[in-house]
């Protein structure tokens, strides 16, 4: 699971560094939100735009690392899974519980993978004289849709009556 988390928090480094390396290149105020076009249709300050792309990075850390971890520590850790009978069985919860944190550490990346790439194309989009976001965004988001879609199906596969 160290693989998992190391690959994690890389991707939290490369965050940090697109951060100091483009706020001092931006410009004051930045087109922060564009339309299904790729239009911009509001603004923010460039210490908004920073401030809540940070946010959203420790909500991540928070979502992705901490809080698995504080419920595989908690008596009730699983109680809504399906047949937790036999998954929380003594022999089984330790694996139960390292699926469970792989799981959403692999989760955790392909929302960070998401994130990183976005936040990019809309700084791309800032230093252009008519902002515009880049149509790869779309494909982007599909492939994460199909990636959560197969993600939800291994984690619920996972979990069927043995």
């Amino acid at each position: 699971m160290n693989w998992y988390r190391g690959i994690f928090y890389a991707l939290v480094a490369v965050a940090l560094i697109q951060v100091i390396y483009h706020y001092p290149r931006m410009p004051d105020i930045v087109a922060s939100h564009f339309d299904g076009r790729g239009a911009p249709n509001d603004w923010s300050s460039r210490n908004g735009f920073f401030g809540i792309y940070l946010a959203i990075l420790l909500l991540l850390i928070a979502v992705f690392d901490f809080v698995p971890r504080w419920s595989g520590l908690r008596s009730r850790f699983g109680m809504r899974i399906p047949n937790r009978d036999y998954w929380l069985a003594p022999q089984r919860v330790d694996k139960t519980k390292l699926f469970f944190r792989r799981q959403m550490f692999i989760m955790g990346c392909a929302h960070l993978l998401l994130s990183v790439y976005a936040i990019q194309l809309a700084i791309e989009a800032n230093f252009s004289q008519h902002p515009r976001l880049h149509p790869s965004i779309g494909w982007a988001l599909l492939l994460y849709f199909i990636f959560l879609v197969g993600w939800l199906g291994n984690f619920f596969l996972h979990f069927r009556k043995p």
